[in-house]
Parts: C-alpha cells; structure tokens; sequence
C-alpha cells in the first residue's frame, strides 16, 4: 500500500472509517487510466476523461469562481476525478464543502494517485460515497438563508447523463424536504409547542391511535386525498362501503359529505386554522385523527372519538411524549396529511391498502376533487406567457375557502399569496403512464416517501386507484373496482379501549417544566447583563481593546454555553429560542472580521436573542399556568 493512498485513508478514517474501510476492500473492477495531455494529467474511465483536456486546473478553478462563496455556503461537488476542482473549492470555500463520489473504483484510483489529506482533514471538508449519506451532510449544514450549490464537470455530468438528471431530481427533492424541515417544523417549534401546550386539556380527552393498534388486522383500507380523480371513484367507494376501513384527509370530507359518505377515521393535521374544510359538517359519527401539535380549532368539533397520531420524527412531541409517557415508536410523518393517514391504516392493522384522489399531479387542469376545499384551483398553459399557470377560476370563492380572518383584505392577501407560492413551485413529475406532467414541487417531494413507506413496511399490499396521476413506485395501479373486488365485509366497528392517561404524572411534568424555564430564565438574564455590559465596554473604549474584548468573550462563552449544552439538556428552551438561535449562528458566521462596528452589529442580535428568550419564556410559564389551573 503506497504512502499517498495510507495519507488519505489515515485522514478519512478519521472522520469515516466506514468508508475509509469500504474504500480500502473495495476490489478496482473497471480500471480508471492516468493519461497526461497539454502537461496535465487527466483520468480517462470508461471512454471519458473526466477533466478538461486542455487545462483541468483553469476548469476547476472557472467552476468555483461562478458559486457562490461565504461562510453559509454549501458547495457540493459531484465527482473526485483526480481533484482538481475539489481542492481548488477546499482551499477556497468559506462554508462546508461536500464531496459527493458514488463510484469507488474512481475513489480507490485517485486516493492512490493524489494525496489529499490537507483537504480531507479540515473541519470543514465531507466525504460522502452513497446520496443519503450526503443527504446527512446537507441536512446538517442547510439554514434557512441558503441553498446548496452543485459543482461538477461537463465531462462527468456526461459520463452518466440519464443518472445525473436523475440524482439531480433526488437532490432537489432532497433539499426541498429540507427547506420544509427548516422552515416549517425548526423555525416554528415555540408555535407548534405553544400549540401543544394549549391543546394539552383536549390531549387528555384524546387516545393515542396505538391503543386500537391491529382492531382492523387483515382488512382493506381506502385512503381519500382530495386530488381531482376522487371525483371518478365515488361510486365505486359507495358500493363497497361496507367492505373497508375509510380514512379521508381534511381537504377531501366535503366531497364525500356531498355525496352521502360518512368515513371512519378523518385526519387533520395542519398547525393553521383549517376548520373551514369541515364547517357545517355533522361529523358527530366520525373519528378524528391528529397531531398534538394541530390547530386547536379542528379539535372543538363534535366527534365520535379523537386519536393523537404522536409523530416520532416532530421534535415538538417530544414534549407531549414524556409528558404522558406516550410511546411514539409507531408513528411516523412526512409533513402530508396523506402520509399520516397512510401510517394510521398500518397502525389499524390494515393489510390491503389503497389510495384514492392521491394524484400527486395537476390532472386536466385540475388542482383538486370539484367538491373540496379548494376545488376553483386550476392548472392551465398559459399561451401569452408560454409557461403552466395556477389561477383560480372563481377567486372570491378561493377567497373565502383558504381563511377563516374576518377582515376580507387579509383573506385575499393570504389567496395572493398561496396562489404565487404555487406558481413559483411548480414542478413536473413522471407519470403513470411515463409523461412528464405538472405538479407542485411539495407534491413531488412526497413521492419518495410513499415508496419508502412501502419498502420500509413491505409485509402488506399497497394500491394506486389514480391511474392518471405522478408514479409512485412500490404501489400498484389498478381502479378502485378491481383493488375492492375480494375485500371481506366489515362487521365490527365499535372501537373500544380502556386507555387513560396519569393526570398526577402530567401536572406534576408541568410544573417540573415551570421550574426548568425558571432556571433557564436566570440564565438568559445574566446573558442580559453580558449584553449590556459589553455594550458599555464598546461604547467607552470605541475600539477593540482588551476589557472589550474580555467582555465579548464572557458574552459569546454565555451565548455558546445556553445556546449548544444547555439547550441540548433543556429540550423546552431548545423549542423556545431554536428560531432566534438559527438565524443569529447564521449571522455569526456571516461575519468575515472582528471589528468594531460588526461586533456592536452582533450584540444587538444577541441582545435580542436574550429578550425573545425572556419573553418567551414567561409567556410560557404563564400558559402552563393557565392549563394547570383548567385541568385541575
């Protein structure tokens, strides 16, 4: 073994010995060939040279100086080569730099040919050999404020044409899920967990949807979206009505109610005030299926029974999960109603399971069944602008569908908006039928998960009645008539259980809870007292001396100390600041030099990190207070 390729493995093993030792059994099967034209050396494989042949260095180096470059910047490089452009982007890069290299007979050949381990070694360098593990990397370095940048060859783009499309469609959708997580899930815990805390006393009257776990073992499950080919299976679901378990999302209970259909189980999930999907509804033999975390309005409806579906992977539920002692091992979410219905008809035990109105797509210019909530949405080619185009066909209808604000002009903003935010998300899908056809980006990002949910719980059979809509592997396309033919009767729908949640438990977690934030709140004010003080310093030396810059060290010892050990002890502090938190470390690293000016900048922003946090807090401890006081 030569000495450059022991240099690179000792560097990588370091930080993945995984792949360090994936790297060093893996046997070279398609030999890559070191070839040198125009004084540079050049790596053909497979036909190809993998770098520019008349100057790799100046490629690479034309490449980085097009991206984007400071200290919140992703930059992912796709292909190793001989590393020319990875190490003209890990000398450069002022942010995290990921390297993402699928093939490891290139890996192998280039870390004996070329000794990057200066590279590897930096702190802020990442080696991925599979897209999920580069998809960790991403989703570690992703904030709100940035967007990974691809960087890659014209020659290994081309190596692998129809792969590269398609790694590119997995990393848009990847980084899509992402911006959801970040945007919908980290920057809006103090809500959600506001939300939860306010819920607590319906919490209590609600039975986690474990605790009918397999009443429904061996049955068929038909899962209603609101996508526009609903409207085709009416019919059919009032035929065999008697024959499945029946599971509708919120935008879709209209249609069905119009029709003389009573589900099951309806799932609402949204943090928004949706209740407009099921206004004027008797749903008095319906039962309900929620999040913890949900809007409290669609909880003050008249319900047969209501089930809390305590999604694992919502950090927020964590909270109601010890609080209870609520296991969340079986639920799982991927932000879409659609999906936690999915889940729920596993948990019931269903073995059959078929999902109407999941169309995923925009069908003959239709967003929506004609009878849902927003069923005046439709999607057209706009021959004046030669692009797709959503619009609403009657828009005071839309109006009053998507808000429940009393003040008309708020409705309409809000409609302005979700209609321009679905113009700039569309995106276009594979088809049943192997077109390309249009959707909206959210949509295509739920796809992929629908086939993992289907690989991941393989022991149960899983059907698409769209047969218009997006593909969505690991389910099978058939009508609803044909996926309903052998479906046994159902007799027995009484759902009974004898499950009671601890209130002496629950009160005395709250109050534990009240103790922690006054615990937390001492610390905040004396990060308070930091701020002020450093404020001082500034404001009487003018100039980084040293008192100032004592100062902003005890100030930035406090901030790291609350901000990364204590909010990782203290799990309700982490929801109440992790917003302010985000955006100020985005700030920080956005501070290319200490000076004075950009110092003074920053402790105003840690200044009002510190009073959001005392705000909060309070506003918390008195919300405890007040559900202590109702559930007594």
């Amino acid at each position: 073994m030569n000495n450059v390729f022991q240099n690179n493995i000792n560097a990588l093993a370091g930080k993945d010995n995984v792949l360090a030792q994936k790297i060093c059994d893996h046997v070279i099967t398609d030999v890559p060939q070191l070839v040198k034209e125009n004084g540079f050396y050049n790596l053909l494989y497979k036909g190809v040279c993998l770098h520019n042949k008349l100057n790799p260095l100046a490629e690479a180096q034309e490449i980085f100086a097009q991206a984007e470059n400071n200290p919140a910047a992703i930059h992912l490089i796709y292909g190793l080569g001989l590393g020319y452009l990875f190490q003209v982007v890990s000398a450069g890069s002022q942010g995290a730099v990921i390297l993402y290299e699928p093939d490891l007979n290139i890996l192998k050949i280039a870390f004996t040919l070329v000794d990057f381990s200066k590279d590897i070694i930096k702190a802020n360098v990442y080696i991925a050999d599979t897209l999920e593990k580069a998809g960790e990397y991403l989703y570690q370095k992703s904030n709100t404020k940035n967007t990974p940048l691809m960087l890659s060859t014209t020659a290994y783009r081309n190596l692998d044409e129809k792969n590269f499309n398609e790694l590119v469609e997995s990393l848009q959708r990847m980084v899509g899920q992402f911006g959801l997580d970040l945007k919908y899930t980290r920057q809006k815990f103090y809500s959600l967990l506001r939300s939860e805390i306010r819920n607590i006393p319906y919490l209590l009257k609600e039975k986690p949807l474990t605790a009918i776990k397999d009443f429904y073992k061996g049955k068929t499950a038909v899962v209603v979206s609101a996508g526009p080919t609903l409207d085709r299976n009416i019919e059919a679901i009032k035929k065999y009505r008697d024959k499945i378990v029946l599971l509708v999302v919120g935008t879709a209970m209209k249609t069905l109610a119009k029709h003389g259909i009573t589900p099951d189980f309806l799932s609402i999930i949204e943090t928004y005030d949706s209740s407009k999907q099921i206004e004027g509804l008797d749903l008095s033999s319906v039962n309900f299926i929620t999040e913890p975390f949900s809007n409290t309005n669609v909880r003050k409806f008249e319900f047969k029974n209501t089930y809390s579906h305590v999604s694992a992977n919502t950090p927020v539920n964590a909270f109601w999960s010890e609080l209870a002692g609520v296991d969340m091992s079986e639920y799982f979410s991927k932000g879409t109603v659609s999906y936690t219905a999915l889940n729920s008809a596993r948990i019931l035990g269903c073995s059959k399971i078929v999902l109407v109105g999941q169309d995923l797509a925009y069908i003959e210019g239709q967003c929506y069944s004609k009878d849902s909530a927003y069923k005046d949405l439709e999607c057209r080619y706009s021959e004046q602008n030669k692009k797709w185009e959503i619009t609403a066909r009657d828009f005071d209808k839309f109006v009053d569908a998507i808000s429940n604000s009393p003040d008309i002009e708020v409705r309409k903003k809000t409609a302005v908006n979700r209609l321009a935010n679905l113009n700039s998300c569309l995106y276009y899908v594979r088809g049943i039928h192997g077109d390309m056809i249009p959707t909206e980006s959210v949509y295509a990002a739920f796809i992929k998960p629908l086939t993992e949910f289907t690989e991941q719980f393989n022991d149960r059979e899983y059907i698409n009645t769209s047969l218009v809509g997006a593909q969505i592997d690991g389910f099978k396309n058939m009508s609803l008539e044909e996926a309903l033919a052998d479906a046994p009767v159902i007799e027995d729908r009484n759902l009974v259980s004898n499950f009671k949640y601890d209130y002496n438990l629950i009160k005395s977690g709250l109050l534990n809870h009240i103790k922690s934030l006054n615990t937390a709140l001492v610390r905040v004010n004396e990060g308070q007292k930091l701020v002020k003080n450093f404020k001082n310093e500034l404001k009487r030396y003018k100039t980084l001396s040293v008192e100032v810059l004592k100062s902003l060290k005890k100030l930035s010892v406090n901030y790291l100390d609350l901000s990364s050990n204590y909010s990782l002890e203290n799990k309700i502090f982490d929801f109440i600041t992790t917003a302010e938190r985000i955006d100020l470390d985005y700030e920080m690293k956005m501070t290319r030099e200490l000076s004075a000016e950009n110092v003074a900048k920053l402790s105003e922003k840690l200044g009002l990190y510190y009073d959001n946090a005392e705000k909060r807090i309070n506003s918390v401890i008195k919300l405890i207070d007040t559900i202590l006081g109702e559930i007594a």
